[in-house]
């Protein structure tokens, strides 16, 4: 009881709070939406601890949120998009072929960039945890920053993924970049004691040894918007959808894509281009009558009646497709994206090549590969199988309480 008389929040009965310290990118905010919207409509409370664009996003998702880093910080530290379009995919594709040379494990610079981003969102991740005082800290993948704050409160840790790379060691490989964030909070260098860590694919598709970890559905957020009336037809014709997530078209601008559509009207197909709303067109040019453009509509609403996807093998655009049953035809482009595209083509959920490689009759042999459609379908039904993430929200209240044991 506090001195109030009221039940503490860490009883065994009643509602638990949950910090969600996430990364900055709605590449690793998006995935962690629905175990959060879950924990609320089981009555629970959330806090979502992020930065840069991932504020406003967590916002729009209906979630309390702080800011956990000085404006500015984080652009600093993955530094201006410089040069043409071209030098900038060149020097993108070259780092994320060294990025999957690594395989499973996250490369040395993916560690090096969100160790820098989880020491300069520490300290005020660990504020907010001081204040709030959260009974369990849920944490993306690579935000090392709810380590420390779960370390700092002596409350349990769960990493959250976002992805099919499992390594049960990472969360050790972020200590040395806290340092000092757990040295200014008075903690001891170490991770919390305990911990756990949520895998949102079935144990067979995951990259990696896999380690004590809980399965959890992947269940598609990717924010609201109206859907057109075309939608809600039945396709005349097999319907592909082409994609690049936000990172891609921001940094590279979409002439990549210039190739893919030239290829178009050479493809007995119906193709929807979906940029989203601030994505610049012109460099295409004009497009073939069998490419329609769309502005932002949720992914997860355009997937379904699709034949096949093309994109740049984003994990939440991955992920997506595979809980979809979707054919993908995966043109990566960095960071991640070839891990992701390897780890699709294996597990038989598709294909890929350079974007530069593409043509028509690449398209075409997807759309006619019936064992490839078949894969993709029993993917999606193994997924389906796993636990939702309404059904994880008791076992987490339950690490939560038993903290207070």
């Amino acid at each position: 009881m506090d001195e109030r008389g009221f039940a503490s929040v860490n009883a065994t009965v009643g509602p638990v709070r949950v910090l969600f310290a996430v990364s900055p990118g709605i590449g690793h905010l998006f995935p962690t939406v629905p175990l959060a919207w879950a924990l609320r409509a089981a009555g629970h409370d959330v806090l979502v601890a992020t930065a840069a664009e991932s504020v406003e996003a967590a916002a729009h998702a209906g979630l309390a949120t702080v800011d956990t880093a000085p404006a500015g910080a984080i652009a600093a530290i993955f530094g201006a998009a410089t040069g043409p379009p071209d030098e900038r995919a060149r020097r993108m594709s070259e780092r994320g072929r060294r990025i999957a040379e690594a395989g499973h494990e996250v490369h040395e610079l993916l560690l090096r960039t969100f160790g820098q981003v989880s020491a300069v969102t520490a300290a005020a991740t660990v504020e907010a945890a001081r204040r709030w005082r959260p009974d369990l800290v849920v944490h993306s993948r690579l935000q090392g920053a709810g380590l420390a704050a779960a370390r700092a409160l002596g409350v349990p840790a769960v990493e959250h993924g976002f992805s099919l790379q499992s390594e049960p060691d990472l969360a050790a490989r972020f200590l040395p970049h806290l340092a000092e964030a757990y040295e200014r909070a008075g903690t001891p260098l170490a991770l919390p004691a305990r911990r756990a860590v949520i895998h949102v694919a079935p144990p067979e598709m995951m990259l990696g040894p896999r380690g004590e970890a809980w399965s959890m559905r992947y269940v598609p957020y990717n924010a609201g918007g109206g859907l057109p009336e075309w939608l809600w037809r039945p396709p005349e014709r097999p319907r592909v959808l082409i994609t690049m997530g936000t990172v891609v078209p921001r940094l590279q601008g979409v002439g990549g894509l210039a190739r893919m559509l030239a290829a178009a009207p050479d493809v007995d197909a119906d193709f929807v281009l979906a940029l989203g709303g601030d994505a610049d067109l012109a460099p295409l040019g004009k497009l073939p009558p069998n490419v329609r453009p769309v502005g932002w509509v949720p992914l997860h609403h355009l997937l379904p009646g699709t034949a096949a996807v093309v994109h740049h093998g984003g994990s939440g655009t991955t992920m997506a497709a595979l809980a979809a049953g979707v054919p993908q035809l995966i043109l990566p482009h960095g960071a991640d994206q070839f891990i992701n595209a390897s780890a699709a083509a294996d597990l038989g959920l598709g294909t890929w090549c350079p974007p530069a490689e593409v043509d028509a009759g690449t398209v075409s042999k997807l759309l006619a590969d019936a064992t490839t459609a078949a894969s993709a379908r029993a993917a999606a039904a193994r997924m389906a199988e796993l636990p939702t993430p309404a059904d994880l929200v008791t076992r987490l209240a339950a690490l939560a309480r038993a903290s207070d044991a």
